[in-house]
């Protein structure tokens, strides 16, 4: 089932973003057809340098969000470490994944305590 927030696209293509033809190909193989509200909103920010904050429910197409940008500007032709924003975007969406689920048990317990 397919709620909302990832059904309410304005009707852009992955074509539409200009990327290498060998990550369009990852993105179809991964099953991906069209953009999520979220992916429409900031891969084409994303994509001329500048930083993104953005929110949305699980589900909704995030990774991919922050993972294409960074995947479209790594050049396979230079021999040294790229994709280190990808590294350090997936450390901190994990952190704030756990802060926020710690966070949220912190207050229940410190709730129950008072009940």
């Amino acid at each position: 089932m397919c709620t909302q927030d990832v059904t309410d696209t304005k009707g852009n293509e992955f074509e539409d973003y200009c990327l290498h033809r060998e990550l369009l190909m990852g993105i179809f193989e991964k099953g991906w057809e069209k953009p999520s509200p979220i992916q429409e909103a900031s891969i084409p920010i994303a994509l001329t340098g500048r930083d993104v904050l953005a929110r949305a429910k699980n589900g909704t197409g995030k990774t991919g969000a922050y993972a294409i940008p960074i995947l479209e500007r790594i050049n396979v032709d230079k021999n040294v470490v790229q994709g280190y924003r990808l590294s350090l975007a997936s450390f901190l969406v994990e952190c704030y994944n756990y802060c926020s689920h710690y966070v949220l048990a912190s207050f229940c317990w410190r709730r129950s305590m008072f009940v």
